[in-house]
C-alpha cells in the first residue's frame, strides 16, 4: 500500500463530504465525531458519485437511487429505494436494483500528521 497526502484537516468539515482523486481513484473524505474517514466515491449500484449525496447519521445516501453507506465502515445501510430523491414503493425496489445485491463501499486507512491528511491506497 502507498500512503498519499490528500487534504488538510481544515478542508474536511464535520458531516460534510470532500471529493478528491488519488492515484486514479475517486475518494470521499469526511469528519464524523472529530475523526476523519475516507471511502470510495462510487456507489456500487451503478457507479454514480456519492459526493453529491446527503450525510445523515454517519451515512451517505446516494442521490440517484437512495443506497446508503456507513462512512465509518463502508457497510451498506440501505439498498436502492428511490429515483433521484423520490421514494418509490417497496415492490419496485427489486426492479430498480436491476438484479444487483447490496454491497459495501471500499474504505481507506487515514492518518493525520499535523494539518496533513493522508490515506493508504
Amino acid at each position: 500500500m502507498k500512503t498519499v497526502s490528500v487534504a488538510t484537516t481544515s478542508q474536511i468539515k464535520e458531516g460534510e463530504l470532500l471529493a478528491v482523486k488519488v492515484e486514479n481513484q475517486k475518494v470521499l473524505l469526511t469528519k464524523i465525531d472529530d475523526r476523519i474517514y475516507a471511502v470510495e466515491n462510487k456507489c456500487p449500484h451503478l457507479g454514480m458519485p456519492l459526493a453529491k449525496g446527503k450525510v445523515c447519521d454517519r451515512a451517505v445516501t446516494c442521490r440517484w437511487h437512495g443506497a446508503s453507506f456507513d462512512l465509518t465502515t463502508g457497510e451498506n445501510v440501505k439498498w436502492v429505494d428511490s429515483f433521484v430523491g423520490i421514494p418509490l414503493p417497496e415492490w419496485s425496489h427489486q426492479a430498480l436494483s436491476i438484479g444487483k445485491s447490496a454491497q459495501s463501499i471500499k474504505t481507506y486507512p487515514v492518518t493525520t500528521q499535523g494539518d496533513e491528511v493522508s490515506i493508504s491506497i
